[in-house]
């Protein structure tokens, strides 16, 4: 009769122990969809933020590199006799050349990396550093298509007294399109990059003066 009693308060504490037991892995499932949920998309768009930032910069450093163009191959000063500069003149022919070959390149190196595969530590979807590498790893895919825009823009910086540097730089911006099943959305940004710049001694034109032109 006691062993039965005995066998029964046993029974009754390990059922409590697994109803516990059960519950909490319950509100732990409960709790982790909670945070994949809200983190998945955040972590699908900075991947694919930076993801997209570095084939942009690689794909215009790399045309530039190829280009290799100096400031006297799409710019020329012209000095009037007396030494003077009267304008200063750009190769538009050259200039259109190079947005073209650029945002092919940046077209090009986005469509290699149209299919994307990440995967994340489970331990990252607890908020706690030092899980955040942890656990197995769930994978996520998502694709990238864009859109670009380029303009070269010149303008005029001072340097000193009778100096004027001449920058010639690139605009480029990207419009970035991510899908995947769990985040949908559009990054936009634009990314400055030095072609060419020279020192210009002597006075500058009054109409080119800190003057802001786009090509």
């Amino acid at each position: 009769m006691l062993y039965r009693k005995y066998r029964k308060k046993r029974f009754i504490k390990l059922k409590r122990v697994l109803l516990i037991f059960i519950l909490i892995l319950t509100l732990t499932i409960v709790f982790c969809e909670y945070q994949i949920y809200d983190f998945k998309p955040e972590y699908i768009r900075i991947q694919a933020e930076i993801l997209s930032v570095n084939s942009v910069c690689d794909a215009v450093n790399s045309c530039l590199k190829k280009i290799n163009y100096n400031y006297d191959d799409i710019a020329k000063i012209n000095y009037s006799n007396d030494g003077n500069i009267q304008s200063i003149s750009t190769d538009s022919f050259k200039i259109n050349l190079l947005k073209t070959d650029i945002t092919k390149s940046v077209q090009n190196e986005i469509a290699k990396v149209y299919d994307n595969e990440i995967e994340i530590p489970i331990g990252s979807f607890t908020d706690i550093t030092a899980l955040s590498n942890v656990g197995p790893p769930i994978t996520v895919n998502f694709n990238l298509t864009g859109s670009f825009s380029s303009e070269i823009v010149s303008t005029f910086e001072s340097a000193g007294i009778n100096q004027t540097v001449h920058h010639i730089r690139l605009l480029l911006t990207s419009e970035i399109m991510t899908t995947s099943l769990d985040y949908s959305g559009k990054i936009t940004f634009t990314t400055d990059f030095e072609i060419a710049q020279t020192v210009i001694v002597g006075e500058i034109p009054s109409e080119y003066g800190n003057l802001y032109r786009t090509y």
